[in-house]
């Protein structure tokens, strides 16, 4: 009889340590399981801030770009205006006022 009621003890404490146990590992693995899922959206946020940027640099790029081909334009038009442009010096064939 005494057995009997042991058994069922021991039984019960082997049952709530077994319990303890699994309920935390169900805890670390959910956890682990989190930190992924955080690390994993924390990649894709990175990955979409990389990709941004990138966008942002290229689109500056041209923007260089094509102000560059404008002031090359703008010199060429100022170089050819003063190629054109007349001396205004008097002319030589004129007689001096007395």
């Amino acid at each position: 009889m005494k057995m009997i009621y042991q058994t069922p003890c021991r039984l019960s404490v082997v049952g709530l340590f077994c319990a303890f146990i699994l309920g935390g590992c169900e805890s670390l693995s959910t956890v682990s399981v989190s930190k992924n899922v955080q690390r994993s959206e924390s990649t894709a946020i990175e990955s979409d801030l990389v990709k941004s940027l990138q966008r942002q640099v290229k689109e500056r790029d041209r923007r260089i770009e094509e102000l560059t081909s404008q002031l090359e334009a703008l010199k060429a038009i100022d170089q050819d205006f003063v190629s054109r442009r007349k001396p205004s010096y008097p002319p030589a064939a004129t007689i001096p006022i007395e």
